[in-house]
């Protein structure tokens, strides 16, 4: 969500610019900060024109497919408008960039099961599967509590708003790896519109049942692809309004708000 506050950044340098060269100059700045993007358009609707010049306009406007940005999931579609945005005047005159109020949108994305298997197998995602502490119950009477890694995390979409989550649970002993594969059905929701929880998870190792401590490494991976909370330390409140989630894909209907820009790296608007 960064992108919203990049766009904030360019109102206050776009010169001379207006209509279709200030949609263009935003569209090349946001690709800038993508990997990759196969589709993206960017609107800046403002009328008159010239409030742009002021850092004012009536909304911003993207729809985009195919976007990347590592380590968060491809998304296959993101649709994002603001309400109206202003700066605060005074950066005319030299100060620093301010918002003259907090700026809102609502957005949607929609991302496919194998983007988020792809996200989650990421270096930086997989360290959430790391060392996790547990007891497993078949593991012989008197054991102290085992180290294990989770490797190869998938997820798969069920209908309705259910996933069913596997991996490969590896214990290392000494030098030698012992490994079975842990698959589990699960309810999925939001929490305070911000963290993902899991609901009613049916274990699947035989028939026993696995320690809390599996779902709970699954579940920070999770929100560590997703990232919602770590958005606020820089100024960047996100609230799921709607999560649905379909055979092949999940849909994300939210709120944004920024609240400062201080936090937020904006780049210059000539490059």
């Amino acid at each position: 969500m960064e992108l919203l506050a990049i766009l904030v950044g360019l109102l206050a340098g776009l010169g001379g610019g207006a209509g279709y060269l200030a949609d263009q100059t935003a569209r090349q700045l946001l690709l800038d900060q993508l990997d990759r993007a196969e589709v993206l358009e960017v609107r800046i609707q403002s009328q008159p024109n010239y409030r742009l010049l002021k850092g004012q306009a009536d909304r911003l406007l993207i729809a985009g497919r195919g976007l990347y940005r590592a380590p968060f999931p491809r998304l296959e579609l993101l649709e994002l408008e603001t309400d109206p945005v202003a700066i605060d005047p005074s950066f005319f005159q030299g100060a620093p960039l301010r918002l003259a109020r907090p700026l809102q949108a609502a957005v949607r994305v929609v991302v496919r099961e194998e983007d988020l298997n792809a996200a989650l197998n990421l270096p930086e995602v997989l360290r959430q599967f790391q060392d996790i502490q547990a007891d497993l119950p078949f593991g012989g009477a008197g054991r102290e509590a085992r180290r294990f890694d989770l490797r190869q995390p998938r997820v798969e979409f069920l209908d309705p708003n259910r996933i069913q989550l596997s991996a490969l649970l590896v214990e290392r002993d000494g030098g030698t790896e012992q490994s079975v594969e842990v698959v589990f059905n699960a309810g999925i929701r939001v929490e305070e519109g911000r963290s993902l929880k899991l609901e009613n998870p049916e274990f699947v190792i035989g028939s026993v049942r696995v320690p809390d401590e599996i779902s709970a490494a699954f579940l920070g991976g999770l929100n560590r692809v997703f990232d919602l909370q770590e958005l606020e330390e820089i100024g960047i409140l996100l609230r799921v309004l709607s999560l649905e989630i379909e055979p092949d894909q999940l849909q994300v209907i939210g709120f944004v708000r920024v609240e400062t820009l201080e936090k937020i790296m904006i780049p210059d608007a000539d490059g």
